[in-house]
């Protein structure tokens, strides 16, 4: 996996996927149209498809999504899907690596992928002339990769470099103290990229058998935006993806999470000078309404100088905080709110979380604003205006949302966040923070 991307994805909040609600309809044409003008299709195979034209510019993204992410491995497995994904990169048999990831650029286009702890991304961009061609190498690496010998050792070096390198990031240090704490016990404990050891014993095999297991067109969603003729672009999905056989579903993950509420601080000491502290507090499911309410909450905390949070963290001639970042941590199973901040001084850590704690008690007393929240609608209503002119990069930033709920719960996503009321809000935080349950983490310096 492309390491930017990667981290990318890691500042957004981890999701898992869902299968998308969609008609069952046979054949290669005409797919079930929605109110939006959006097109969903499932193949008979089970593999499923949306469409959404844009005609912006002459280019057409495909996004693929595999069921398959560190949540489905065990800790002796762990780290074999971000390799396996790796691997998928190195050719199949009737394509090298070269002809993977040079023809591509030859054409016009851009190809990569990450993966995180839910699903593993696949995105193809090329212009809508070179589609045909672009489809056809996205679908030979997702069932046709055969995995050369001499490729797969090379790619160990790699992958176990890429390891090493980001167990010296503090950023990624902090992530996994933080997640060994807050998801103990479950899957999401576990890391994306797995250890050098892990990575040191898999066999090739051990990968094969794993890519035939979640690599199957029931276990994908596809998602291809921009300049096409919806018949024409199913016919080429048809092509490429709809007479594969059918595999299976997959591996399916199922386990209960329990808040690990503690109100107290888990300590880390290491080789720091700025310390990193996360606040984590339970949060609604993203099935239910008040969702939406906790994400306005998060944007209004995150609204850096007028975020009644950040004001209560720097006020004074001695600043607790140098940077604050509020965001939901969805999962299918569960939601968290988190809080981090960096501090210069670990002992401001206890008056942090005092803080915090404070301005969601105001929050019940005082409520927020409506033009506040409208505030915060017109900014997400152009970001996403924005975002969906850049095709790729709206598969990357919408990747784990569509992993968590599908397209439609993409696609409504904004309509739902503007119908929050203040009112909405502020019960929502009456709600959860009445009695306020949270557990943090803190990396702090060793001096």
């Amino acid at each position: 996996m492309r390491k930017k991307i990667r981290r990318l994805i890691r500042l957004i909040s981890p999701f898992i996927l869902l299968t998308l609600t969609v008609a069952l309809i046979g054949g290669c044409g005409g797919g079930e149209v929605n109110d939006t003008g959006i097109i969903e299709k499932t193949f008979p195979n089970g593999f499923k498809l949306v469409l959404k034209e844009n005609h912006a510019s002459q280019m057409i993204t495909s996004i693929v999504l595999v069921n398959a992410g560190s949540k489905y491995e065990s800790d002796s497995t762990n780290g074999f899907t971000h390799f396996l994904e790796h691997l998928n990169f190195d050719g199949t048999a009737t394509k090298s690596r070269i002809d993977i990831n040079e023809g591509v650029k030859n054409h016009g286009g851009y190809i990569n992928a990450f993966t995180n702890k839910d699903a593993t991304t696949y995105l193809i961009l090329m212009p809508s002339e070179y589609i045909d061609f672009g489809l056809d190498v996205q679908s030979d690496q997702l069932f046709g990769s055969v995995f050369p010998q001499d490729e797969y050792e090379k790619e160990r070096k790699v992958v176990t470099e890429e390891i090493r390198k980001d167990y010296d990031d503090i950023s990624y240090r902090v992530e996994m103290f933080n997640d060994s704490i807050v998801y103990a016990g479950t899957p999401y404990q576990r890391t994306v990229l797995g250890s050098p050891g892990t990575i040191a014993k898999v066999s090739r095999q051990a990968v094969i058998n794993y890519y035939k297991s979640q690599y199957t067109p029931e276990n994908m969603l596809a998602i291809a935006i921009g300049d096409f003729n919806a018949d024409s672009m199913i016919a080429l999905y048809d092509k490429y993806f709809g007479n594969r056989p059918k595999g299976g579903k997959g591996m399916e993950v199922h386990f209960s999470y329990k808040f690990p509420a503690s109100d107290s601080v888990y300590y880390r000491k290491t080789d720091t000078k700025t310390n990193f502290i996360n606040i984590t507090y339970p949060a609604p499911l993203y099935t239910e309404k008040d969702y939406y309410a906790f994400d306005m909450l998060a944007r209004y905390l995150n609204a850096d100088e007028a975020s009644p949070l950040y004001i209560a963290l720097t006020k004074g001639d001695k600043p607790l905080i140098q940077s604050l970042s509020v965001n939901l941590d969805t999962k299918k199973e569960f939601t968290n709110l988190v809080v981090s901040v960096m501090t210069n001084d670990a002992k401001n850590t206890d008056e942090i979380i005092k803080r915090t704690n404070e301005v969601f008690k105001n929050i019940i007393e005082e409520g927020i604003e409506k033009e506040d929240l409208d505030r915060f609608i017109v900014k997400a209503k152009v970001g996403e205006y924005l975002l969906e002119e850049r095709l790729h990069y709206w598969g990357i930033m919408k990747a784990e949302l569509l992993a968590v709920g599908g397209f439609d719960f993409v696609n409504n996503y904004i309509d739902n966040l503007s119908k929050v009321t203040p009112d909405d809000l502020q019960s929502a935080v009456q709600k959860y923070f009445s009695n306020i349950k949270y557990v943090a983490t803190a990396v702090v310096s060793k001096s």
